[in-house]
Parts: C-alpha cells; sequence; structure tokens
C-alpha cells in the first residue's frame, strides 16, 4: 500500500504542480476513494487491506504541501503498520479503524524544460494517529526525490527515489531502507492518460525480501475541475500483495 500511496502522490504532484503553472502559480486537490490490495507476505494465509484515503494537496509556486488520512479495514494474520505489511503467525483478525496521517511537503528545485528534467525534494512523516491494531504508535520519516520530463505533450517518463526510516514496535523490529518508483505517462486525449510504474521497497522486515509491484493506470478529467483515476497493482516477490486495485475522485482547480 504504501508504494500504491506513493505513486498516487507522484502522480497527484504532476498535475497539481502543471496546474499551478497554468494558473498564477497556486493549486489545490482534494480527493478520496478506496484501495484494495492482498496477499500473503510469508504467513499462512493471505492479509487483506481495504482503504478509504482522503487526500488533500496545495501548490504554492515552488512549494507543495499535502496531507492524507485513511479509513482501515485490515483482515488477517498480518498486522498493518503504517503502509506496509508485517507478517504474522497467529489466527485471522479483523482490525478497522482510522489510520496514521501523512504528511509532506516539497519544493521544486526546477521545472522541466525541454532541455532538463524537473526535480523536486521532499519529506513525508507519517504521524502515529492509527488505531489499535493499525500502526505502530510510533512516527516513521521519508525523504524522496521526484523527477518527470515531458518529451512531447503527449509522452513523459517520472520517477522517484528515496530513503524510510521505520520505528521499531513491540518486539518487531523494521528495517529502514530505499523506496523507489518509476513510470510512464501517455496522454491519447486531453482529458485522458494512461501509463505505468514499477514499485520498489528494499525489505523492511528481515526474511521477507524486498517488495516489488508494477501499477498501470488511467486518468480521465471527465468534466471541469473533475479527475478519476484508477489503477491495478501485482506483486512479483513475497513482500508483495499478490495484487491490488483502487480509484480517486479528484477536485481541482
Amino acid at each position: 500500500m504504501i508504494r500504491i500511496t506513493s505513486l498516487l502522490a507522484l502522480l497527484g504532484a504532476l498535475f497539481v504542480s502543471a496546474q499551478a503553472s497554468a494558473q498564477n502559480n497556486t493549486a489545490m486537490e482534494i480527493g478520496t476513494g478506496v484501495d484494495y490490495s492482498t496477499g500473503r507476505y510469508g504467513a499462512a494465509s493471505d492479509t487483506s487491506v481495504i482503504s478509504v484515503p482522503l487526500e488533500l494537496k496545495f501548490q504554492f509556486d515552488r512549494i507543495r504541501l499535502q496531507a492524507s488520512i485513511p479509513y482501515l479495514r485490515v483482515q488477517g494474520p498480518g498486522s498493518f503498520v503504517g503502509g506496509i505489511i508485517v507478517p504474522g503467525s497467529s489466527g485471522n483478525s479483523t482490525h478497522s479503524g482510522l489510520g496514521d496521517v501523512n504528511l509532506g511537503a516539497t519544493w521544486m528545485i526546477n521545472q522541466d524544460t525541454p532541455s532538463l528534467p524537473a526535480f523536486e525534494l521532499g519529506a513525508i512523516v507519517k504521524v502515529p494517529t492509527a488505531s489499535s491494531g493499525l500502526g505502530t504508535g510510533k512516527a516513521d520519516y521519508t525523504a524522496v526525490l521526484n523527477t518527470y520530463h515531458s518529451f512531447n505533450p503527449q509522452f513523459m517518463l517520472f520517477g522517484s527515489v528515496g530513503y524510510q526510516w521505520l520505528s521499531d514496535f513491540g518486539t518487531v523490529n523494521l528495517e529502514n531502507g530505499v523506496v523507489a518508483s518509476a513510470g510512464m505517462n501517455f496522454k491519447p486525449s486531453q482529458t485522458t492518460s494512461i501509463g505505468f510504474a514499477a514499485n520498489y521497497h528494499q525489505e523492511y522486515f528481515k526474511g521477507l525480501g524486498d517488495q516489488f509491484t508494477v501499477s498501470p493506470y488511467a486518468l480521465w478529467n471527465f468534466a471541469s475541475n473533475w479527475r478519476l483515476v484508477g489503477y491495478g497493482t501485482a506483486g512479483f516477490t513475497t513482500a508483495s500483495p499478490k495484487w491490488g486495485a483502487g480509484m480517486r475522485l479528484v477536485f481541482f482547480e
């Protein structure tokens, strides 16, 4: 889920940044939707996660501020700890309630030009607000560098690389590590975009291995100031969800 969230945040950042460039250097997005993922994560049975987030983004010239908070329902032996699953050996259980708040700030180092891609430097803090059984009760931190470049009005490459510091909880030791995404976006028309991203998360729980997923997506500006985003995801390692899907309804101006 953490890489899906990061992918959607990066896509949203590209569009809110473009909107800000076109309209007096300020822009805003507010969105909600639903995410679903399921995977075994080294346990005896699957852990499934349903997330209904509320997401806000504000762009002020070169500065972007963003916040998100999900309502979660987690079912299975695994523990959901701030966007990742820690495998469990006990029987299935179900937890639901508010998740951790994620707060982010990004500074645009330079805008995308014909000769140089855009670069952004950002930081994300996970605030431990989650209900019992849905978080570690401690803060996590991520530093990230985003980049994107439009080769023409229809085709764009984008990516991000960062480092995440995860807090241990109880008897569980979590590993800090690299997170990254890379993908492409194609605009067949002024109101639609399609693309995909490959997502990576370095091993966060000893013995589970690295996480790697691929996520195709589609965006549709179906009305003035309204956007619909849909995506799927497929995992290829033990630490990855087997599959997932989700959508966002976004109001922007």
